[in-house]
């Protein structure tokens, strides 16, 4: 009886929130993963006409951008024949040049190698002065004369928990199968002196982002096991309210450029707090910054006067969920929608400017939103639909953002929605599944660093191993000057001390 009690008020509870509170069947699918989460209509997969475009081959074009990296080449040369030989097997022929063989072969190494270096020592028995032997140049390189841990084997752990989301205890279970026992405390202490080295770095990005004109912005809950509960004023200035929850807020900054900063922020605030510190920060005379975000008041910032625009993806999100409950109304309104994303398409292939850009999205983009919302409140204001139903609902969301939605079609530079962001909020959704939590917050602070770093550099397409190397190896210099040592300028300057380097061997 109890079994059977508990399975009625289940089924029960579980209707009344597919009724009242807007969890569709389709939503509880998702969450059970019976269904994969995608938003992809895939009754119409094939009207869309992005999906038909072939390159010349035939071939349907990747939808995933791929990177292209540099790959060493290395080639053989024949060295029992040369060209215009005599054939050894024929005799007759003459042997010409032909064309080359190809392998690509990828080879895997031990993540951590350790060497010990002796070095001898001769002391005056007069002076007691001491002489030592020196290290060669390829020891020092990665790190000074007394340091354990290279600046390689730092990179590689700060990448391995940063970016793809290996915990430190991970790692050091790593370690141990290559018989080199490296506790996980000894790699979130080398994970630090990296973050003490790109710091200035980091503080760069935060003065350059705070001038830039367009941003995105959003959070998801995170944890610190030592954050204490605070009392904090509210954002409106009225009163104080006791602060509990924790979130990593992410933001992504587009410089006039085309080049994005990404800053992470772990703490008791939210993405609208994170970008207030930024905005803070903001040199006067500018132009108001465009903001792209979410619906939540929270992210609302508040310390200067901005454009803000809402996400039409979440905007569409509300309807697609409920494709299976209303499918004629959902494909009519998805169809629609899925024109504004053509259109955008459009304008990134033309690569037109600002104005160009809102002259075509007015045009083209603007009444098709205007149908849109004519249909919903046609809708609204029938019958067809219950007042409080995740339809209505969805609706009342549409008509209630709908000034920030079409922002695109009214405001030169102004977003379509937040797909970026939401992107980039991956790295550090990676780790939370893994790692699960931040003891401290100065743990929490090492990865706000290291994580905006590493995001930046592998935005702008940079070899983040690399980089990291190279800001390490030249700490003071990038202390003197850290602008110069951005992502996308080091090359120059390793260039320079590389040339620099060639004429001091060179001089007499």
């Amino acid at each position: 009886m109890r079994l059977l009690l508990s399975a009625i008020l289940t089924l029960s509870t579980l209707q009344q929130q597919i009724e009242d509170k807007d969890v569709s069947l389709y939503k509880l699918r998702k969450l059970l993963g019976i269904v994969k989460k995608s938003e992809q209509n895939r009754a119409h997969k094939g009207n869309n006409k992005s999906n038909k475009d072939k390159n010349k081959s035939g071939k349907k074009q990747s939808k995933k951008r791929k990177k292209k990296f540099n790959v060493p080449i290395v080639v053989h040369k024949i060295q029992e024949h040369i060209k215009g030989q005599t054939c050894p097997q024929c005799s007759r022929g003459k042997l010409y040049k032909h064309e080359s063989g190809s392998l690509l072969r990828i080879t895997g190494n031990i993540p951590y190698t350790a060497e010990k270096h002796i070095t001898k020592q001769l002391r005056c028995n007069a002076c007691q002065q001491i002489y030592k032997a020196p290290l060669p140049e390829a020891v020092l390189e990665d790190g000074g004369p007394n340091q354990q841990y290279g600046y390689s084997s730092r990179t590689l752990m700060v990448i391995n928990k940063f970016f793809t989301g290996t915990p430190y205890n991970h790692q050091s279970n790593l370690s141990d199968i290559f018989n080199l026992s490296i506790s996980a405390s000894t790699i979130f202490n080398q994970a630090e002196y990296v973050a003490n080295d790109v710091i200035p770095v980091y503080y760069e990005l935060i003065r350059q982002a705070a001038n830039a004109l367009n941003f995105m912005i959003d959070d998801t809950h995170n944890r610190i096991l030592s954050q204490q509960p605070e009392e904090r004023a509210n954002r409106n200035g009225k009163g104080t309210r006791l602060r509990t929850g924790v979130y990593t807020s992410g933001l992504i900054a587009l410089l006039s450029t085309n080049t994005e900063i990404i800053l992470f922020e772990t703490s008791l605030g939210h993405a609208g707090e994170h970008l207030d510190s930024i905005l803070s920060k903001r040199s006067p005379g500018l132009l108001k910054p465009l903001i792209m975000s979410d619906a939540l008041s929270n992210n609302n910032p508040t310390v200067i006067e901005v454009e803000q625009s809402n996400c039409n993806s979440h905007c569409r999100r509300q309807f697609y969920d409920l494709e299976e409950k209303h499918p004629e109304e959902v494909n009519w309104l998805l169809n629609k929608y899925a024109n504004i994303w053509i259109n955008e398409k459009a304008v990134k292939d033309k690569s037109l400017n600002p104005e160009d850009r809102l002259g075509y999205h007015k045009n083209k983009s603007l009444p098709v939103m205007e149908e849109i919302k004519e249909w919903g409140m046609s809708k609204l204001n029938s019958e067809e639909f219950e007042e409080h139903s995740s339809f209505s609902k969805a609706i009342k969301y549409l008509l209630k953002h709908y000034n920030k939605l079409v922002k695109f079609c009214k405001v030169p530079g102004a977003l379509l929605d937040n797909n970026r962001m939401e992107e980039t909020l991956k790295i550090v959704i990676r780790g939370r599944k893994t790692a699960y939590f931040y003891k401290t917050a100065n743990g929490a602070g090492v990865a706000n660093v290291l994580i905006s770093i590493i995001a930046t550099a592998y935005s702008a397409n940079v070899k983040i191993f690399d980089y990291l190397l190279s800001v390490q190896k030249n700490r003071d210099k990038v202390k003197q000057d850290p602008k110069l040592w951005l992502p996308w300028n080091y090359t120059e300057q390793i260039r320079k001390l590389q040339v620099n380097n060639s004429l001091k061997k060179e001089a007499p």
